[in-house]
């Protein structure tokens, strides 16, 4: 009852449990048959290259009988000359233990037989009178070819066993056409005796050992099968009795797989058994990948259950993983193809070898009979890579506007560089920023400079100030002394103007000193205000007429250069909103100048003007020029950053999309309205309150 409990409680771990027993054993079935029906597969390709060597060894011994015969058959002295024919052909087959040339009336030759151990027949052996000879002659001559048998207990085996011999008759009928009509004690016939087991042991053993053993069976013309050799691998540890026509079915029985395959000899019918020794070698890396897989899955199920949902997770992962790669492959394909810098591979000449822009239309200034300094410039690069080995690269201006920068990559393949890597990329993005930078940097050494030279104005200027003030306040003291003396002597001169003079003059000139001086000191202020880091990112209480103070205070110059009417009209009741001070300023700042670079003369107007909305949480701010108007092109181009229609006096097409990006950062709008030769307005619109600066 407790553990019907305790199951009922973990039912769903316990069900895992099941399921994971499960999918194990199911895994391990599924690859333990997958690796089954791979090892039969390769085992019948271990067998028919086998097959196929001791096929082509008794074939070279058969065709090295024929060949002779042939030979023989042509041969006007072959008797005299026959021990030197065989020489030859019995140091090639190792196999042949006995060559003779059966000649008519129990005539025969046998080769030299000081070279050879053992042989299956007697020196002086009467071949024709032997019956398996003679069966075999006439079976020669009866189907015109050569034939073959096998005889056993021939030679001795290396378990010191008498082997099989493999007996090739070939019958040599001369130039008689009527020969073959003649009686058998007429013919000629070529006997080569092969030791049989050496063809199979020497056939095998050309090839990789890897288990395999081989049974040889004769088929008369019966259908009777009939033991001939066999064959043990030395990986085949178990013990086992000698192999013989007395035993091999029982043997056959007990092997756990055959492959048998039929192949022609001369002209008998053999078929070739082969069975796995108990060790073979197979290709496959792990084979016991299913006993594994069952142990793994059984600890890491009853262990880790949860761990065992992961690695599920993780197989279905792997199975993705074909379809993944080729997905990555077509989309790297598509990256390159659609790259929109050109990437192309060259050779040593300079020839285009692969580009991902087949027209090279990135590239044409490169490859233009005009452009010599740019073709020198590639060539050169080229070379310098080829002999260090180390990237180059060199930047040109496509336009007034456009810049690009090719850098060569080099190739290795073996240690070498066959190929160079060309990339053609378009900086003129990066280029017009290091632009930008630069001139940020210089001016931010020039508020350096602005602040040092406001610290060192304001020292002497307050001096002058302190000082001025202080003669005026004396000189109702001085004029009283000066009358006072003109009345008692006379007329005199001060600094070589009369007396009365100086009384109306001085004054003047002291207002007039304090008043530059004042106007040095609100220089001095904007400079140092112009200097001023500008803080990023919080929130300030802003004035709009103090920003809009600030801004007609620093650009008083250019509005004085450029026009003789520019009109501020904003409400006395603009509410203050929540910003950033110093960027709203930068703000206006870069729209009053735009609308005063782009007025034809002195006589045309800039208005500044604003109004609130009715509930007071919208403040509009506009600034309208009598200017020469946009084009519709450039109205759509206006904010994009280095845009400019100014490029000649040194615009980087900046300050709009600066303007831009200040007023989305005060969750604000700006709006355009302009025709050419009729003017611009532009409408900033600001909300009064919001949490932060996106």
């Amino acid at each position: 009852m407790n553990l019907f409990k305790w199951i009922i409680h973990h039912r769903i771990v316990f069900g895992i449990a099941i399921l994971g027993t499960a999918l194990s054993l199911l895994a391990f079935d599924t690859l333990r048959t997958q690796l089954d029906h791979h090892s039969r597969l390769e085992f019948q390709w271990l067998s028919h290259d086998r097959v196929q060597a001791v096929q082509r060894g008794l074939e070279e011994a058969i065709q090295s009988v024929e060949l002779l015969g042939k030979l023989m058959n042509v041969h006007e002295h072959a008797p005299t000359d026959f021990p030197e024919l065989v020489k030859p052909f019995s140091e090639q087959q190792r196999a042949l233990h006995d060559l003779v040339w059966i000649l008519p009336q129990s005539h025969q030759i046998p080769m030299p037989r000081d070279h050879r151990s053992t042989s299956p027949f007697p020196a002086g052996h009467d071949f024709r009178a032997d019956e398996r000879i003679h069966s075999l002659m006439v079976s020669a001559v009866e189907r015109r070819r050569t034939v073959a048998t096998t005889i056993d207990h021939a030679f001795p085996d290396h378990d010191n066993e008498l082997g099989g011999a493999l007996l090739v008759l070939m019958p040599i009928a001369g130039d008689d056409p009527s020969a073959s009509n003649q009686p058998i004690e007429n013919h000629h016939f070529l006997l080569g005796v092969f030791d049989l087991e050496f063809i199979v042991q020497h056939a095998i053993r050309l090839l990789e050992p890897r288990g395999v053993q081989i049974l040889i069976l004769e088929t008369d013309d019966q259908g009777r099968k009939r033991f001939i050799e066999s064959y043990f691998s030395r990986l085949d540890t178990r013990p086992h009795d000698p192999v013989g026509d007395y035993n091999w079915r029982a043997w056959l029985t007990r092997q756990p797989h055959l492959v048998k395959q039929e192949i022609v000899v001369a002209d008998r019918r053999w078929t070739i058994i082969t069975t796995p020794a108990s060790r073979l070698l197979s290709g496959e890396e792990f084979p016991r990948t299913p006993w594994l897989m069952l142990a793994v899955g059984l600890i890491i199920t009853t262990i880790l259950v949860v761990f065992l949902i992961h690695v599920e997770s993780n197989l279905e992962e792997k199975n993705r993983l074909n379809l993944e790669l080729r997905q990555s492959i077509q989309k790297l394909k598509i990256l390159f193809n659609q790259s929109p810098d050109t990437i192309m591979s060259v050779d040593r000449n300079g020839t285009v070898l692969l580009s991902n822009h087949p027209d090279l239309h990135h590239m044409k200034e490169l490859f233009s009979p005009e452009q010599t300094e740019l073709r020198d410039w590639h060539a050169q690069a080229l070379r310098k890579v080829h002999a260090t080995g180390e990237m180059d690269h060199f930047q040109y201006p496509c336009s007034d506007t456009q810049w690009r920068e090719v850098r060569f990559v080099p190739i290795r393949v073996d240690g070498g560089i066959a190929e160079v890597m060309i990339l053609s990329s378009d900086i003129t993005e990066k280029h017009a920023q290091e632009e930008q930078a630069l001139r940020h940097a210089r001016l931010a050494s020039l508020g350096i400079l602005a602040a040092g030279m406001a610290h060192e104005i304001n020292n002497p200027n307050n001096t002058i100030q302190f000082n001025i003030a202080t003669l005026i306040r004396a000189w109702p003291d001085l004029a009283a002394v000066l009358r006072q003396y003109r009345l008692e002597h006379g007329d005199f001169a001060v600094g070589g103007v009369p007396v009365d003079q100086a009384n109306e003059m001085l004054p003047r000139l002291m207002e007039s000193i304090l008043g530059n001086a004042k106007r040095i000191t609100g220089i001095v202020q904007n400079l140092k205000h112009m200097a001023k880091p500008i803080p990023d990112g919080r929130l300030f209480k802003v004035e709009l007429h103090k920003v809009i103070r600030n801004v007609l205070s620093i650009m008083q110059h250019p509005i004085r250069k450029h026009t003789d009417h520019f009109i501020v009209e904003l409400p006395d009741d603009l509410p203050d909103l929540q910003g950033n001070p110093l960027k709203l300023e930068q703000v206006f700042i870069n729209l009053v100048l735009n609308a005063l670079e782009s007025l034809p003369n002195r006589s045309a107007r800039v208005t500044l003007d604003g109004q609130v909305s009715e509930d007071r949480q919208w403040i509009t701010i506009r600034v309208t020029d009598e200017g020469s108007g946009m084009t519709d092109e450039t109205l759509a181009n206006m904010f994009t950053p280095f845009f400019t229609t100014k490029g000649e006096q040194g615009g980087l097409g900046m300050g709009l999309a600066i303007v831009w990006e200040i007023v989305q950062r005060h969750k604000g709008t700006i709006e355009t309205t302009s025709r050419p030769g009729q003017g611009t307005t532009i409408q900033v619109t600001l909300p009064v309150n919001h949490t932060r600066l996106e």
